[in-house]
């Protein structure tokens, strides 16, 4: 052996100890720019799952890969398209979600050159026909999605799907089946896991809004318990598609709509602009609405205030709302 060959080696793993530190504190900077958080102490990122991302970030820059994110969501766009969104196919909401995810994987590159990847695992016949979703809007839904990522030049997005994984004509129930989970005790979850809990009571809120159509007439008790049962069996397709994609995925960083505790696997962000510490708003329940100065706000269709913004159309649908620019005194004085 030659004499300084031990020194080499001991240098090169430093290298690669201090590479692999690099990235990973390069993506976790980044990262925070779309994490959700719940309020101390119920996040535990700094103290459990930061660790959790750093050993993530190193075993693909150990392998030489680029790191993988893996995203369960873009289902389809609400039924409620008079009160919560502008229509069936993606808008502009979805367009500045894709925007945001490109833009952390390719921020990735900066330091590590293999980069970053975002899978897409659309779900939108997991929950569809609990919500009155027809399979014909969810796959024009997905296709417009792919065509949004087109259009922008996106490299760094890819799609997945139920398809790839179940050879059955009913892909839900057999995912259901293959993980065990029609045995499952829901209501015992709800009871005893806060991260369970905490999702159940947001799906149930949800579809008080989303399905109000289906509620009209009903009474106050009719329409909660209507809420809950949805909620209920959205919760146990959600674990089934969950387990999916932890056993398909299983060394992805998996991200979430959802907010979660932060200590890992599951990491919650936010799709479209929002204070860290709000309750995550999704493209596919919002529209868009932009400011003069730039600033961009989501909310529900009925909340716009049209005195102020302006809708815009693009590919010859409805698209957003952008605000109207303030007048002269001139022009005022016309009025």
């Amino acid at each position: 052996m030659a004499p300084n060959a031990s020194t080499q080696s001991a240098h090169s793993g430093d290298h690669a100890a201090n590479n692999k530190d690099a990235v990973a504190a390069h993506f976790i900077s980044k990262f925070a720019d779309l994490q959700s958080r719940f309020d101390a102490p119920t996040n535990v990122f700094e103290s459990k799952g930061k660790r959790f991302l750093e050993a993530t970030i190193a075993r693909f820059v150990d392998r030489n890969e680029p790191i993988t994110v893996v995203l369960p969501g873009f289902p389809t766009k609400t039924p409620n398209h008079g009160g919560k969104v502008l229509g069936p196919l993606p808008d502009r909401a979805e367009e500045l979600a894709l925007a945001r995810l490109e833009k952390l994987c390719a921020s990735v590159e900066e330091v590590y050159p293999i980069g970053c990847k975002v899978t897409i695992f659309s779900d939108g016949r997991v929950f569809g026909d609990l919500v009155g979703a027809s399979l014909e809007n969810i796959r024009a839904y997905k296709n417009g999605l792919k065509e949004l990522v087109k259009e922008a030049g996106h490299t760094h997005i890819q799609f997945d799907g139920l398809e790839n994984y179940t050879k059955t004509d009913n892909p839900v129930q057999e995912v259901l089946e293959r993980f065990g989970i029609n045995q499952m005790d829901m209501d015992a979850r709800i009871a005893n896991e806060p991260d369970i809990g905490n999702n159940f009571r947001s799906f149930s809120q949800f579809m008080e809004r989303d399905m109000a159509d289906r509620w009209a007439g009903k009474s106050e008790a009719e329409m909660r318990k209507g809420c809950d049962d949805v909620a209920r069996k959205m919760m146990l397709r959600n674990v089934g598609f969950s387990s999916l994609v932890a056993e398909e995925y299983a060394h992805a960083v998996r991200v979430s709509i959802h907010c979660y505790n932060n200590a890992g696997p599951k990491f919650g962000i936010h799709l479209l602009p929002a204070k860290r510490m709000d309750t995550p708003r999704t493209p596919w329940h919002s529209v868009i609405c932009e400011d003069v100065d730039g600033t961009v706000r989501a909310m529900d269709l009925k909340d716009v205030d049209t005195d102020k913004y302006d809708l815009v159309y693009k590919h010859g649908r409805k698209w957003g709302f952008v605000e109207r620019p303030p007048c002269t005194p001139e022009e005022a004085a016309q009025w």
